[in-house]
């Protein structure tokens, strides 16, 4: 279907968008509820800007009002504190210009105080715009979000509906089906110039292009040996002009297999 990959790439969009969204909302309600008025924070709920504003913009206007707040904080602070220390000097009494100096540092202090309290409420008048586009950017990104993701599973399933049977097919008919555990009638019909299983024909095939080499009827072979030949059965990587030493010289790993196979009948091939 052609038009999943587009829903797909609106799909990841709106989810990166509301991601950010979401780490926005996480950072500055931390800052707000430790260094704001409570009634500021309340209000804070959604603050993701102004609609259709990138997720950028947000960030970086937030940002700078954020940081002028602190600024304008910490000024006040200093002020304060400066204030505070000049009226308590031990000296004050005979210091010259005494209540002169004092009014200046009062007169900054004052400054910085409305400075503060300025920045607080823009500050503020932004956390309250924001607030109260909660009801828009719940419908023009998180709604839009759910109904592009229910649109993009809606198509997703079509099309798997439709390909399925293809998909089942083409494994039906795959030629590298592992002979070890796959059902052994299945097995055989899928052979259509031999009605016999693979592992065993290559065994008798490989029997027969050996019966000239020595030591053909020795003890079994070693247990890595032989998980090696199961392995290569099982992938059908031996083919019918193989002889018993091409296979790393193991003459007797054959036959053990075979006798194996006889004594224990066809159902092997299940297990």
């Amino acid at each position: 279907n052609d038009d999943v990959p587009d829903c797909y790439n609106r799909v990841r969009y709106i989810r990166d968008a509301c991601k950010v969204l979401s780490d926005l909302w996480k950072t500055d309600k931390d800052f707000l509820n430790k260094s704001i008025d409570n009634d500021v924070a309340r209000s804070y709920r959604l603050p993701y800007g102004t609609s259709g504003a990138s997720s950028s913009t947000i960030r970086q206007t937030m940002t700078e009002f954020r940081d002028n707040y602190e600024k304008a904080q910490q000024k006040l602070e200093a002020a304060d504190a400066n204030w505070k220390k000049f009226q308590t000097r031990s000296d004050r009494l005979t210091l010259p210009n005494f209540d002169e100096r004092l009014r200046e540092l009062e007169d900054i202090r004052c400054e910085c105080e409305q400075a503060r309290t300025l920045s607080r409420d823009i500050y503020a008048a932004e956390t309250y715009k924001v607030a109260s586009e909660e009801h828009s950017i719940t419908i023009k990104l998180f709604y839009q979000y759910l109904y592009e993701e229910n649109t993009f599973y809606n198509h997703v399933s079509k099309y798997l509906s439709s390909r399925m049977p293809e998909i089942e097919q083409r494994l039906e008919n795959d030629e590298l089906i592992p002979s070890f555990g796959y059902d052994l009638a299945k097995h055989c019909l899928k052979r259509n110039d031999t009605l016999i299983a693979y592992p065993i024909e290559i065994c008798i095939r490989l029997l027969e292009n050996s019966l000239n080499e020595q030591g053909l009827f020795r003890i079994a072979p070693s247990q890595g040996k032989q998980k090696k030949l199961v392995a290569e059965l099982n992938l059908h990587a031996i083919d019918r002009g193989r002889t018993l030493y091409d296979l790393l010289k193991e003459n007797f790993l054959i036959v053990y297999l075979q006798m194996h196979f006889y004594h224990n009948g066809m159902m092997l091939f299940q297990s």
